[in-house]
């Protein structure tokens, strides 16, 4: 075939005009070269060459039209020679291969075609059979409009084609090419869309394949973006997104195409078509359908359809039901503060027939999803958001309360505790089914203690008008059985509510709470296992919690119930509190909590006192004692408190009920014996003393004392009792029960009438035996009170009790006890009459280690001084010179230490002193020896002025003159309180010149101008003396003697002034050698020799005894008085020359550590 120049026809040049294809351009440009189908290539197809060879030929050219172009009308030709091989008559591999070879030729020569488009368009939609060949002709389809997108040439016929297509060959690759055609050709389908929609939707609900259903949608979803849904194919439509919805894999795809549908001008009436289906009973059995509609319902506007929700509740189907409580749910959650009463009655109603379909379905996840949608709610209700019915909502939970969680219960009971009140009607009824339905027929403990708790809240308020028909309607019915009940917190808190409503009770329902309450403290202590509770975990509770709850409450009654009427209430609880500790001991109960249950019993029952009327009190943990005016001690026989006569003014005791005391005794009496605890044990023991204060108490009633003293002595001397003993400190011992019983011993002595003979001795006895532990001092104090209270039976006793107390060491602890005792005994003669020396030496030995000043305090010692000096006096005369050498003894080894102190002793001196160990070596030497020094001076002048307090006795025993003694004791103490010689030697003068002034004058009897005189110029002249005194240079001599001298001087000037007689100048100039001579023994003692000063010191006291001869017999003074004066005199010269010999001492080490060993002294 020759090659001829191609025309463009008048349709070309009218497409490139108006630039509608381009293929025209694309002519115009350099043309390729194209294949020229030969006349043996025709010849090939032809007929007559045989069918294998046509369909190889064909096949070889469906090849080439693929790669290359073909001329100018070979299409054509190449068309008429195979247009014979799609016959029906032609096998299927003819027809097969011609079908190839059209959609080789499309694809490959497709820009070329023109009107052959609409002629091969011809023979794919005429071909026959119509229904063979569906897939060769689609892809010749799909190859003549590119998938769909261009349908040039077909515009007229494409419409019907899509139907026809649509009846036979309805498949996935064809709806893929129907969403491209009705994408960018829907103007040419718009006649037949809503076939093409019904036919689809067919499609979607008869298949189960899922890629034809993906691909109908995206038909739909083209449908309604790129054209316009009919509305009489709404329905239909409706109907198959609601079924399809319900596929997992397209739920996403479909809600997304229903958004769409909503969004156009029939999202109204979708919507009243999904209403109508769930309102409708023709759909009430497809579940599915009935589902879906709620669900694109329930996204977009439920609150509208609500109505057509509770009808699609008649359908009970677990699904349905699932997803109106998803819908109802997200509305609340979203708009429940917006709702108002008319939507809450209706949600209500869907939430009501929800409830009934769980009893009938029984579907695990409805019924927690249903639960949800009621927890949601209680939340709206709590934050004040709920505008419905509370009422009817309330009633729904209730229904299934026994389901719900603990906290919607709760907040069902707090709302049904709103209507408990007077002002509603039959509101007892209404707590007592509140009681009954959560109480009693409920096994969860929170639950029934809220309801407890509401129940105490109506008794609080309402107690003052209706507490007798609550408790007969509500309280004892539903409470009597609870000490048999399983749970712990609920048996305690109805005890707890019991014991409240019992301590206000004055009716004759008391008696029935009590009984409850008896029931509970009954139950048993024993411990469950090895190991109680508490012990194995200590935040755990007890299970016998309960009953300490019950008997503290009881402790609480009483205590409240003394102070008001009738009063038999609270001898009831008294009875029942004794009762329950005789059970304790009965059973052997030794739980933690028996223990402790014991433990505040027996604590209440020791705060019990009584007044001189006998009334009953107790001594509340403020200290406040408040007594009963109902409630009196046992007084004995009516008869003898009849007969008995009171005096005229005095109050009558209370008729009232009586409460002995002696049942508590009794159990008191159990504990000593039998208690295991010692906590308990040591609680009765410390509070027993103060309950022994009121013998009113014990002894108006039949209280055996003498039984509680012959247990206490046992509990002292026996060991087996602390076997039984648990729970007890470290290092616990026989001492630590002795420290405790003795002062109950020590009580029981006042009662000591009441106790026989035996018994009082055996009292004694114990104490004695006790003296050698470590509650010596407890004993100790006994005694003393055994030596006031039991006379006859120390006096037998004394003597060897005595020799007892001298083996007891002198200690701290001991002595304030020890020396109160002997105080306490010298002001009983009666009771050491018979004493021989051997008791009053014994006596001695025990005072006279407490005289030691370094080692007790000033009220000690002086103590000590005091009992001496008082056992002194009141021994026998005869025995006192033989006493004076043993007590000058006693007090020079104890108040005068030794002054001789070695090296050895002043080193471990200096080492119990950290200060002493830090300073220099020196100077703490120095330091350390003038402190002994003075300590030892101390003491010397502490036995100087016992001494001298011994002589002013002696002399006041005689009548003499009372300041003359007084005076020259004085002077003693001025020297002994002198820290240094100096200072001591001025006030010695200063204190002699005035005593001496004083006594001159009372025995003279002179005006009171002339002594006033002689005072003032004594004082004078001896504060004159003082600076000399004080120097503590090497001229210490010279100070003393000038000293001496102006103290003799102002003597002497005192005497002529107030005498005017030559008696006076003699005494002064015998006063003044006296003192002359004292003061040069002085200063020998200091420049020479310790024996020149030792002769000089008793010539000097030789010369004071002459002076003090010549003094009496000049004055015509007693001798006795002459002599003391002299001895004073001598003592304090004794003192000075003591003081003076240690000082120089010390002088004399100091000045050989300071000045160089070369230089001697």
């Amino acid at each position: 075939m020759n090659k001829q120049p191609s025309k463009e026809s008048l349709k070309d040049k009218v497409h490139i005009w108006f630039g509608i294809s381009s293929t025209p351009s694309k002519q115009t440009e350099s043309k390729p070269s194209e294949f020229i189908i030969t006349l043996d290539i025709l010849k090939e197809l032809h007929p007559d060459c045989g069918l294998s060879n046509r369909i190889r030929v064909a096949n070889h050219v469906s090849d080439l039209a693929k790669a290359k172009k073909f001329e100018e009308h070979a299409v054509e030709a190449v068309w008429k020679a195979v247009e014979d091989m799609l016959t029906p008559e032609q096998p299927p591999e003819a027809r097969h291969a011609v079908l190839l070879l059209l959609r080789a030729v499309i694809q490959g020569q497709g820009e070329r075609l023109g009107p052959l488009r609409a002629f091969f368009f011809k023979v794919i939609r005429d071909y026959q059979p119509s229904n063979e060949d569906l897939s060769d002709r689609l892809e010749v389809f799909k190859a003549l409009t590119e998938n769909g997108k261009d349908i040039t040439y077909l515009e007229e016929d494409i419409a019907g084609f899509v139907l026809l297509w649509m009846d036979i060959g309805l498949t996935a690759d064809f709806l893929h090419v129907l969403v491209n055609l009705v994408k960018f050709n829907s103007c040419y389908l718009d006649q037949n869309v809503s076939v093409m929609v019904q036919k689809i939707c067919l499609l979607c609900n008869r298949t189960t394949a899922s890629t034809d259903i993906e691909m109908a949608l995206q038909v739909l979803d083209a449908v309604v973006c790129y054209n316009c849904l009919p509305s009489d194919s709404l329905t239909v439509f409706i109907i198959t997104l609601c079924r399809t919805v319900n596929v997992k894999e397209f739920c996403e795809s479909c809600w997304k195409l229903m958004r769409k549908v909503l969004g156009t001008h029939l999202g109204h009436s979708a919507i009243y078509t999904m209403c109508r289906i769930m309102e409708e009973r023709a759909y009430m059995e497809d579940s599915p359908l009935l589902r879906g509609a709620v669900f694109f319902v329930g996204m977009n506007t439920p609150t509208l359809v609500l109505p057509s929700f509770y009808k699609a509740m008649w359908c009970a189907n677990e699904m349905v039901s699932y997803e109106i409580v998803l819908s109802i749910t997200r509305l609340i959650k979203k708009y429940g503060k917006e709702l108002q009463v008319v939507t809450w009655d209706i949600l209500l109603g869907i939430i009501e027939r929800l409830l009934q379909q769980i009893q009938s379905i029984g579907s695990a996840e409805l019924k927690s999803i249903v639960f949800e949608l009621l927890t949601t709610v209680e939340e709206l209700y709590e934050q004040n958001g709920f505008h419905g019915s509370s009422d009817k909502f309330f009633s729904l939970v209730e229904k299934c309360a026994d389901k719900r969680p603990d906290a919607s219960v709760l907040t069902l009971i707090s709302y049904r505790a709103q209507s408990i009140q007077p002002a509603k009607d039959g509101w007892i009824q209404n707590l007592h089914r509140l009681m009954e339905k959560f109480f009693r027929n409920e096994s969860r403990g929170v639950i029934r203690i809220k309801v407890l708790h509401i129940l105490s809240f109506v008794l609080s308020t309402n107690r003052q008008l209706y507490e007798e028909e609550l408790i007969e309607v509500v309280v004892v019915p539903q409470l009597s059985g609870i000490a048999e009940d399983r749970d712990l917190a609920v048996r305690r808190q109805a005890t707890q509510l019991l014991v409240d409503l019992a301590e206000s009770c004055s009716t004759h329902h008391f008696t029935s709470l009590l009984d409850i309450i008896q029931r509970v403290a009954s139950r048993s202590l024993v411990c469950p296992g090895p190991l109680e509770v508490s012990e194995r975990d200590p935040t755990a509770e007890s299970p016998m919690e309960d009953v300490r709850t019950a008997i503290r409450g009881l402790l609480e009654i009483l205590q409240s119930k003394l102070y008001s009427l009738p009063a038999s209430h609270a001898s009831r609880v008294y009875e029942l509190l004794i009762g329950h500790l005789q059970l304790h001991y009965k059973s052997k109960y030794s739980s933690a909590v028996a223990c402790s249950i014991r433990l505040q019993v027996f604590d209440f029952l020791l705060m019990m006192r009584t007044d001189s009327l006998h009334r009953l009190g107790f001594l509340s943990k403020d200290g406040v004692l408040r007594f009963s005016p109902y409630c009196h001690c046992d007084m004995g026989e009516p008869e003898k408190r009849g007969s008995e006569k009171k005096p005229a003014g005095s109050v009558s005791p209370p008729a009232g009920t009586c409460l002995p005391y002696s049942p508590a005794f009794n159990v008191l009496l159990q504990c000593l014996k039998m208690e295991t605890d010692w906590k308990v044990l040591k609680l009765v023991l410390d509070k027993m003393p103060w309950t022994l204060q009121y013998k009113v108490l014990l002894l108006s009633s039949p209280c055996s004392i003498d039984q509680l003293c012959s247990t206490l002595c046992s509990m002292v001397h026996t060991v087996t009792g602390l076997e039984r003993l648990k729970k007890t400190p470290d290092g616990f011992s026989r001492t630590d029960v002795q420290l405790a019983v003795v002062p109950v011993l020590t009580a029981i002595t006042s009662y000591h009438n009441y106790l026989e003979q035996a018994r009082q001795r055996e009292l004694v006895q114990c104490l004695e035996a006790g003296l050698i532990y470590r509650c010596a001092k407890q004993c100790v104090v006994a005694l003393t009170m055994c030596t006031v209270e039991m006379p006859d039976i120390m006096i037998k006793l004394l003597p060897a009790l005595i020799v007892k107390l001298t083996h007891i060491s002198a200690t701290v602890a001991m002595a304030s006890p020890m020396l109160e005792f002997l105080s306490t005994l010298v002001r009983l003669p009666h009771l050491y009459a018979y004493f021989v020396a051997e008791q009053y030496v014994s006596v001695f030995a025990i005072s006279l280690p407490y005289t030691n000043p370094s080692k007790f305090n000033q009220y000690i010692v002086s103590l000590a001084h005091h009992v001496i000096s008082m056992w002194f006096i009141r021994c026998r005369l005869t025995f006192r010179k033989d006493f004076v050498q043993y007590i000058t003894k006693g007090l020079r080894s104890n108040a005068l230490m030794p002054f001789d102190d070695t090296q050895d002793t002043q080193s471990s001196f200096r080492a119990r002193s950290t200060s002493l160990n830090e300073r220099p070596k020196r100077y703490t030497h120095t330091h350390t020896h003038t402190h002994d020094t003075q300590r030892g001076g101390e003491r010397g002048d502490g036995s100087f002025l016992f001494l001298t307090l011994s002589l002013c006795r002696v002399i006041d025993e005689v009548s003499l003159f009372s300041p003359l003694s007084l005076s020259l004791s004085l002077s003693l103490l001025s020297s002994s309180l002198s820290v240094s010689l100096s200072l001591s030697v001025s006030l010695s003068s200063l204190f002699l010149s005035l005593c001496l002034s004083v006594s001159l004058s009372s025995l003279s009897s002179l005006p009171l101008s002339s002594l006033c005189l002689s005072l003032c110029l004594s004082l004078c002249l001896s504060l004159f003396s003082l600076p000399l005194s004080l120097s503590l240079s090497v001229s210490l001599s010279l100070s003393v003697s000038l000293s001496s001298l102006f103290l003799s001087l102002c003597l002497s000037l005192c005497l002529c002034l107030s005498l005017f007689s030559f008696l006076s100048l003699c005494l002064s100039l015998s006063l003044c050698l006296s003192l002359f001579s004292s003061s040069l023994s002085v200063s020998l003692s200091l420049c020479l020799s310790v024996s020149v000063s030792v002769s000089l010191s008793l010539l000097s006291l030789s010369l004071s005894l002459c002076l003090s001869v010549s003094v009496s017999l000049s004055l015509s003074l007693p001798l006795s008085l002459s002599l003391s004066l002299s001895l004073c005199l001598s003592l304090i010269i004794w003192s000075f020359l003591i003081r003076a010999a240690v000082s120089l001492q010390s002088i004399k080490e100091m000045l050989r550590e300071i000045i160089p060993n070369k230089i001697t002294l």
